[in-house]
């Protein structure tokens, strides 16, 4: 655990320095290589003396295993590899570092909500950005998903030997949802990594008393914090579970003290997003609390509920009844499904069920703390986020600790060792079948073998991506397109581009304050827009839904007079503003 922490730390560390010199106005391909060379030393002194010699200790079937943990990790790589086409690398994880480069500095992008966010694990995407490469992003992705596998080997090696620990870390690597994450240069794993580092330390604080796993333990929630908000569900859990530790050991003075630490060191690891959003907007957890910020647009990265709760949604927009809603918990496992948020965009296992009630079949102690930890965890996440599979990441490690106990226990009980033997072989063959899908599914397999090239790959897979590529050839340099309905996918455009936001409200503001098309045309030139890249087809309803018979002629005449066709493809359109 010293050994992961440590990288962690590392990494937190090198995020951290990327953003003051962000700061600075100092992003520059020097600075990065001099930040990134001095944790790459830090690394390697970390890691002195570390020696192999314990693997001559493993039997046979242990090192069956471990082969089994590095293929897992190995089976990910090509998907890993493939060109960024994800909508989120494109929209935010990518796409922030990468205008932050052309810039040179961190900057206030008012028209992208989420870029008031903390981008602990983007600013790590920044560096190879920065030196040419947006594949290792999401290689360094797939590492946080390898050191939160880590986490979970460490803590079921102490309770259930070292064969069930590596089967820990291969379940974990090959659950779908994890699996088809760590393809991506998304953020999840990284607050999934911090968050449980979080939780393991305060185990350790508990279990030893030692200061500096409450040190460790604080610092490794304030950069999950910074990594993604939902990890303040982490942060308050474990907050609590300090306390009560704290209490049960000298009253109340103690759990005052020893919590009071514990916020103080995590809000000021967070402390320089805090600030910057401060001096940028008045309200240092902007967007969170989006009311306190009102001079700035709201933002559209924050899945936080509104004037109703998560829950509510789903009784309203799926006709979900009462017991659905009860079941919610059990039917994450069964009712998963890519890309549908209906269906809570993400897969995991039923199987999984099945061994989670298992693993109290032996006393196990912090077995109830994975447990309360994950439900209390959930159930904060129903009132407070959309019910999406990845932001529950946090307490996916959990889920698996408890299901490598289950199977533990199961197979060593004299009436459930066959019926253990069956679901764990059903459970591993649901868990590979979905990983072998996703080659088909991505294309990889046609990629790999040289059926397309990058280009070809990414005008195959973006339907958006052929008007882009011919932007960024045709259009002037100092060109701003405004994108309207398009999807947000910023990152390989080379030129300037600001959103028309997804829900239409600047597009419904100009256009109601437009009496003629040169009105019109001066609303988007108003927002320095040169030209409009619009997906016609929703585009189309959205002004006949919104836009009453004067203001629809108004928006043809625009189109028909001030308007310029440049080009057009797969629904898309790109348009010169006259």
């Amino acid at each position: 655990m010293p050994l992961i922490y440590k990288t962690g730390f590392i990494l937190g560390g090198l995020s951290l320095a990327v953003f003051f010199l962000g700061i600075a106005g100092l992003l520059f391909p020097a600075s990065l290589a001099v930040v990134s060379a001095a944790a790459a030393v830090l690394f390697i002194y970390s890691f002195r003396g570390m020696s192999f010699k314990e693997l001559n200790g493993f039997s046979s079937v242990e090192k069956l295993l471990l082969a089994a943990c590095v293929l897992s990790v190995l089976l990910i790589m090509p998907l890993a590899l493939m060109p960024p086409s994800v909508r989120d690398e494109l929209i935010q994880h990518l796409a922030l570092p990468k205008l932050y480069i052309g810039a040179g500095r961190i900057w206030e992008i008012r028209h992208i909500g989420f870029s008031y966010l903390p981008q602990n694990i983007d600013l790590l995407y920044l560096i190879p950005l920065a030196l040419g490469s947006d594949i290792a992003p999401r290689l360094l992705h797939l590492l946080f998903a390898v050191l939160t596998a880590g986490l979970v080997y460490s803590f079921i090696l102490p309770r259930a030997g070292r064969l069930y620990a590596l089967a820990g870390f291969f379940i974990y690597m090959t659950t779908p949802l994890v699996f088809n994450l760590s393809r991506m240069a998304y953020i999840d794993h990284g607050a999934a990594f911090y968050s449980m580092l979080s939780f393991m330390a305060a185990l350790k604080f508990r279990d030893e008393g030692a200061l500096k796993w409450l040190v460790v333990s604080a610092v490794a929630i304030g950069l999950g914090l910074g990594a993604k908000y939902n990890v303040l569900l982490s942060f308050f859990l474990i907050g609590l579970f300090v306390a009560a530790v704290s209490y049960q050991k000298k009253g109340i003075p103690e759990a005052i003290k020893k919590s009071a630490l514990f916020v103080a060191v995590a809000l000021a690891v967070l402390s320089p997003w805090l600030i910057r959003n401060y001096a940028w907007t008045g309200s240092p957890f902007y967007p969170l609390f989006e009311t306190a910020a009102a001079s700035v647009a709201r933002g559209e990265g924050l899945h936080v509920t509104g004037e109703m709760a998560p829950v509510g949604k789903r009784f309203l927009l799926y006709g979900e009844g009462a017991l659905d809603l009860v079941m919610l918990p059990l039917r994450l496992f069964w009712e998963g499904a890519d890309n549908s948020i209906e269906k809570f965009d993400g897969v995991l296992n039923p199987v999984f069920l099945a061994f989670i009630p298992l693993a109290f079949l032996k006393k196990e102690k912090d077995a109830k703390l994975l447990l309360a930890f994950s439900i209390f965890f959930f159930a904060l996440a129903a009132l407070t986020v959309d019910l999406v599979t990845r932001y529950l990441m946090p307490v996916i490690p959990a889920v698996i600790i408890l299901v490598t106990l289950g199977i533990r226990n199961g197979l060593g009980s004299r009436t459930l060792k066959w019926p253990a033997a069956i679901l764990a072989a059903a459970l591993i063959a649901f868990n590979l079948n979905y990983g072998f899908g996703l080659y088909q599914k991505t294309g990889a397999v046609s990629y790999f073998a040289g059926g397309m090239d990058r280009e070809g790959y990414l005008k195959a897979t973006l339907p958006d991506y052929e008007i882009v590529s011919f932007g960024n050839g045709a259009l002037p340099q100092d060109a701003r397109v405004m994108l309207l309905f398009t999807g947000d996918r910023g990152y390989y455009w080379d030129r300037d581009y600001i959103y028309g936001d997804r829900t239409g409200v600047f597009l419904n503001a100009i256009v109601k304050n437009a009496h003629d098309a040169g009105s019109l045309a001066a609303g988007f030139r108003s927002y320095g827009a040169t030209h409009l890249m619009v997906n016609e087809a929703i585009f189309q309803k959205f002004a006949n839904d919104n836009f009453n018979e004067e203001e629809l002629k108004v928006l043809v005449s625009f189109f028909n007079t001030r308007l310029e066709t440049l080009y057009t493809s797969r629904g898309y359109s790109l348009y010169e503003i006259r």
